[in-house]
């Protein structure tokens, strides 16, 4: 009982790291329409930036990581200004290829400059552990887990409540009205990018401060991401972190009572348990269903 208790924890403590990380998909992909593919080699090359300033450059850690927000957000619209501006108006089939070639380069810049050698992250977070009801807690994990959480509720204040926020809900609505109304879409699409590469910089920061930190990790940040979205709804923020909160669950629980010995499967579980929920309901668990004229 205390296995399962623990892992379930484990589980959703986990769920809200990836919640974060898919936020930062849902973001650029409801504002622009484009399923930013690139997001994972973000977040890797983010969490290289922040161990060579304070491995290599030997910074403090606080200064090392604003750099890195501010080093996300140059990443972000660079992209945007670079990479999707020119392709406005193109059929979507081409800004999601535009985001794969992007990633792919990432991933080459990164590995050209820091090696394709695993790393381990500077102690950022907390260590060590405590129990309460006969589980135990990392600390770590709990960081994570209240960083993340805090980030995705002040997005979601931001995105309900500010100006910056009314206007990305109308430009996700639809794009052209929103010009119309006189909100400058070109600005939306900017936050947007900064917003999703930022959320990215974090993630990648707490996912390799907690396992180890390579080049794997920008594939295991796409692979976690889709599951999610596509599990609690492309366009729903609220299903964003309950699919989160599940696939870490899912994903925990498979790693505790499943044969170690099978290979694979931990990683390949949160992709069967998607493929089951969409047949059932194709638009997510939270996603808007749509009604087209033929």
């Amino acid at each position: 009982m205390d296995t399962l208790l623990s892992a379930t924890v484990q589980g959703l403590l986990l769920g809200g790291v990836y919640a974060l990380i898919a936020l930062g998909v849902l973001v650029i992909a409801k504002a622009t329409k484009v399923f930013n593919i690139a997001h994972g080699n973000v977040m890797m090359m983010t969490a290289f930036f922040t161990w060579w300033l304070i491995s290599d450059i030997g910074l403090p850690t606080w200064l090392a990581l604003v750099l890195t927000v501010i080093f996300s957000v140059a990443v972000a619209m660079l992209m945007e200004r670079l990479v999707m501006r020119p392709l406005l108006g193109r059929p979507m089939l081409i800004p999601f290829v535009a985001t794969l070639v992007a990633g792919l380069a990432i991933k080459g810049i990164s590995q050209l400059w820091w090696g394709g050698d695993p790393r381990t992250m500077p102690q950022i977070l907390p260590t060590g552990s405590f129990s309460a009801g006969g589980v135990a807690f990392s600390w770590a994990l709990l960081f994570s887990f209240a960083v993340a959480t805090v980030m995705f509720v002040a997005f979601v204040l931001f995105f309900q409540y500010s100006r910056m926020g009314l206007a990305m809900r109308s430009v996700a609505e639809h794009q052209v009205v929103s010009q119309s109304l006189g909100i400058n879409v070109k600005t939306v699409f900017v936050v947007a990018w900064v917003v999703g590469c930022v959320s990215a910089a974090v993630g990648g920061i707490l996912l390799s401060s907690m396992f180890i930190l390579d080049s794997s990790l920008g594939d295991f940040g796409v692979m976690r991401a889709l599951p999610v979205l596509l599990l609690g709804g492309i366009e729903s923020v609220p299903g964003a972190f309950v699919g989160a909160l599940i696939i870490g669950l899912v994903e925990t629980l498979s790693g505790t009572y499943v044969d170690p010995h099978i290979t694979g499967f931990r990683e390949v579980l949160p992709f069967i348990l998607m493929v089951v929920i969409l047949m059932v309901r194709p638009n997510g668990l939270f996603g808007l269903k749509q009604i087209r004229r033929i």
